[in-house]
């Protein structure tokens, strides 16, 4: 609880000319621009993979056709989390701050659910090395044992984690090329964003912005420019040198669903007389295939 007797005396000390609050300009939302984002129908929702039919075989005269059917994968669920914070100011801080703080506090619950938000959608990202984050599968979203339901094994992550770079990038390109489905027939998936961290910024700059082979003075051509790879700093990656090659938004099967978007509500304790402002959201984060996306440690 905010009151004027706990570390606060300060908004009501008139000797004071100016109250610092850090409260500058954010930058938009940025997982609109990776994640595919929905509303939950309801609390808990489970998609269901399946891999279709294979190759056409041949049919000697006379003979019967072949039967084939979809075969099943694995599923995921997915469960909204509840996320919510308050604050209480007492109606005598309130009404004795002289620099109008406790009004930009109540602001401040809007910047907290903001920065919640990137937070949980960046996990995808965060957790693609690892098991905290799963698909169809079972594995992680850059794996190199990703299984299909046809009992193939696929990767989406170099045998070897490396930087980025630009031979890294051709192979990652590459990928994209031959990638096929769970039956083993080949998919049309291009790669349009390279994801990366803020400490990776120039050296992508470097890699896709020269129209000549970077980091060499030979004359030969980049070839990743007929690519059109658009560059994405995503501020909340937690590793810096992990990056991504990803398709665009509906192409990829990561997504951000809503239950409930930021509600935001404020009353006064009758018997208080206390201001309590609050905010409270429902979502979640996850995806089913990893087909679209591919990634290293570095």
């Amino acid at each position: 609880m905010v009151n004027a007797t706990s570390g606060f005396a300060e908004l009501l000390d008139t000797s004071i000319h100016r109250v610092y609050l850090d409260t500058r300009r954010e930058r938009p939302l940025e997982f609109r621009e990776l994640l595919n984002v929905d509303n939950m129908p309801h609390q808990n929702m489970k998609d269901q993979e399946f891999a279709g039919l294979g190759t056409m075989p041949s049919k000697p005269e006379g003979t019967q056709f072949t039967l084939d059917q979809p075969i099943a994968g694995g599923n995921v669920t997915y469960t909204a989390v509840p996320y919510g914070l308050a604050m209480e100011v007492t109606f005598e801080m309130w009404d004795d701050d002289l620099f109008g703080v406790m009004g930009a506090m109540a602001q401040e619950l809007a910047r907290s659910s903001r920065n919640r938000i990137e937070v949980d959608a960046a996990t995808i990202f965060n957790s693609a090395f690892d098991s905290a984050v799963t698909g169809f599968d079972g594995a992680s979203l850059c794996s190199t044992t990703h299984t299909t339901p046809s009992g193939a094994t696929q990767s989406n992550r170099p045998a070897v984690d490396v930087g980025l770079s630009l031979t890294a990038l051709q192979n990652g390109s590459q990928h994209f090329e031959t990638l096929t489905n769970g039956r083993g027939l080949p998919m049309l998936l291009s790669p349009s964003l390279v994801v990366i961290d803020p400490a990776n910024k120039y050296v992508a700059r470097e890699i896709l912005g020269s129209s000549s082979k970077p980091f060499t003075a030979n004359n030969e051509i980049n070839s990743l420019v007929e690519d059109e790879l658009r560059i994405f700093v995503y501020h909340y990656l937690t590793t810096s040198t992990n990056w991504f090659l990803m398709a665009g938004k509906g192409q990829h099967d990561l997504s951000f669903w809503w239950r409930n978007t930021p509600m935001f509500d404020s009353f006064d304790d009758p018997r208080t007389k206390n201001a309590v402002f609050t905010v409270y959201q429902r979502h979640t984060k996850g995806f089913g295939t990893w087909r679209g996306v591919y990634g290293s440690t570095g």
